[in-house]
């Protein structure tokens, strides 16, 4: 069962800022985009997924945050790491890690908490994550969630 998944991509121009360096709230959309691509390697889909029961499902965000180490320039290339850190009963916490350059350094490290919602009617109410998808994904192990070393 995957607890882990990586996604390859280049910096594109309309991602960079005056400086000529990524701007931070790409990060953001690079960890939102790297976990559909998860969820697609799944055979999911995070957009109105059937519960079940009838309803549909998706995931709004609880919490989303980012650490920057090192830029992130036009034409670079990178990989966004992402490693499932908990697995609730209505929730999916999640670690993405962002590595490139010489050496594959430590670009920068991101967490992202989506609750499982029922969808419709205007209104949203947290669920438990349908078997179908819980039976899918596993938590990382404590030593890839650990600091990261600079490479691996």
């Amino acid at each position: 069962m995957p607890d882990r998944f990586t996604q390859h991509r280049r910096v594109a121009f309309s991602e960079t800022d005056l400086a000529g360096i990524v701007h931070f709230s790409n990060f953001y959309r690079y960890m939102e985009d790297c976990e559909h691509a998860f969820f697609r390697s799944l055979g999911e889909s995070v957009d109105a997924m059937p519960d079940g029961e009838g309803g549909t499902v998706g995931w709004p965000r609880v919490s989303a945050e980012c650490r920057f180490h090192r830029p992130l320039k036009f034409e670079d290339e990178f990989e966004a790491e992402l490693l499932v850190e908990r697995v609730g009963n209505k929730s999916l916490s999640y670690r993405i890690r962002f590595w490139g350059g010489e050496g594959r350094k430590l670009l920068a490290e991101g967490k992202v908490v989506a609750v499982c919602a029922r969808l419709g009617g205007g209104a949203m109410r947290s669920v438990e994550i349908p078997a179908r998808i819980r039976e899918k994904i596993e938590e990382a192990p404590p030593e890839l969630l650990a600091a990261p070393a600079e490479s691996r």
